[in-house]
């Protein structure tokens, strides 16, 4: 399998929130790793996630721009993308 991640993830299970920007809705997420450029999530309602979104980590209080990469199921993958 080749590797397009750009930097290596760690293993974190923390709780997160999406935000769904045109609404302000927030759908809580898991957050199973991350890195310095993307994160791998999971919701319970996978098809309510949008393209694209902002993360709000409960870990850090840390909001990220993100885009979807690819989706398995109720899991997806994201890449953090600049304002």
């Amino acid at each position: 399998m080749d590797e397009k991640r750009f930097s290596g993830r760690t293993d974190c299970f923390s709780a997160a929130h999406i935000v769904v920007e045109d609404t302000g809705r927030r759908l809580r997420c898991l957050v199973w790793n991350m890195s310095d450029t993307g994160a791998l999530l999971e919701a319970g309602e996978d098809d309510a996630v949008p393209e694209a979104f902002t993360l709000l980590t409960a870990i850090d209080q840390t909001s990220r721009r993100c885009a979807v990469v690819r989706r398995t199921g109720a899991r997806f993958g994201v890449v953090f993308v600049e304002s």
